[in-house]
């Protein structure tokens, strides 16, 4: 499933910061969950009602709620180290007192309305009962859940969590109880990422916990905590990022022009409407390549278009380029840039991806 030269990284990577004392040890990890279980397990949810539940679950003010725990609570007795919901405005939990006129509030960030207590109390009961369920169904899930078992998890979440399933911080929640059952990815960008990143295909279905099974596998196979696998992934992958797809053929034999490429060092696109790029450096501004075209368009037409006027640079992904084999080429002095990274599908077409 993992290539291996991958999963002899992974390794390394890993046996190094064992044995430099910066992972957490798996007796740690556990401590921490447990802490957060103590206070907001869902047999602890259950027990409170009223404007109690409400408090524990959504007060942002108050460093002993849920929210402020799964976002903002950093500290040796729960570090903030299982994934960021960081981002966005308190709306991003559906529901959130203001600090400014004690109201509950609801809505869009565009479009607010306040709720009564008993609204607020009452939401506050809904998302209660959506988490409890959600975290029965993947305390059901067996301990070696395939990944057809995590399809009809997101699908089972869908149907009996509304209003959680497709939230970050409804993820954290039940990644923070069953931590060897889910990633702390609470993003879809991130997890997409990673699984790129580890040359898995992402699914093409929406869900935020339908590539659960994947790097749960993954971290079996590499005989790790989950939570180990996450860090060891955010620290070799980085951030979710773009790519560009850059054609390899011309058209006539499948790949081409990469051997070429490869050899020299470049990434070569064929528009060859472009025009000689040799020129090309990093201080070119928007000016200059205009009155550049224009020179290429009287000389092909013997007619002058009308001038630019404008200084903006142009931003270009290699210091110099030259012309190659009839193509424009862009040569790479040391390493490729991220532009440049993956190289594969049609020559006559460069698309962006991911």
């Amino acid at each position: 499933m993992l290539d291996d030269r991958i999963a002899s990284q992974l390794r390394e990577r890993y046996e190094r910061r064992i044995s430099e004392g910066s992972l957490p040890s798996e007796a740690q990890l556990g401590a921490w969950y447990a802490t957060f279980r103590e206070r907001f397990a869902p047999e602890v949810l259950q027990r409170l009602d009223g404007e109690a539940l409400l408090n524990a679950m959504h007060l942002h003010g108050s460093r002993d709620s849920m929210v402020y725990w799964l976002e903002f609570k950093n500290d040796e007795e729960f570090p903030n180290i299982f994934g960021s919901i960081a981002g966005g405005s308190a709306l991003k939990f559906g529901i959130y007192r203001s600090s400014e006129t004690g109201q509950w509030m609801t809505g869009s960030p565009q479009r607010q309305r306040v709720l009564t207590l008993d609204e607020a109390v009452e939401r506050a009961r809904q998302h209660r009962d959506q988490l409890v369920r959600a975290a029965g169904l993947v305390a059901a899930l067996p301990d070696q859940a395939d990944n057809l078992d995590y399809i009809r998890l997101q699908a089972d979440l869908e149907r009996e969590a509304p209003d959680i399933h497709d939230t970050a911080w409804g993820h954290k929640y039940i990644n923070l109880l069953f931590p060897q059952k889910l990633d702390d990815f609470h993003v879809i960008d991130f997890q997409r990422h990673h699984l790129i990143k580890l040359l898995q295909v992402p699914p093409v279905d929406p869900g935020r916990y339908r590539s659960a099974g994947r790097f749960v596998a993954i971290a079996r196979s590499l005989g790790m905590h989950l939570s180990h696998l996450t860090m060891l992934l955010h620290e070799r992958d980085g951030r979710p990022h773009r790519y560009w797809r850059i054609g390899t053929s011309d058209g006539t034999d499948p790949m081409n022009r990469w051997p070429p490429m490869l050899e020299g060092r470049y990434v070569a696109i064929g528009w060859h409407e472009l025009g000689d790029l040799s020129e090309l450096t990093y201080d070119i501004t928007q000016a200059s390549w205009s009155s550049r075209r224009a020179a290429q368009r009287t000389s092909r037409s013997g007619v002058s278009p009308e001038p630019t006027a404008t200084s903006r640079p142009i931003r270009r992904t290699s210091r110099t380029a030259t012309r190659s084999s009839g193509c424009m080429s862009a040569s790479l002095a040391s390493q490729p840039t991220r532009a440049c990274r993956v190289a594969c599908g049609c020559w006559a077409n460069i698309s962006r991806t991911w």
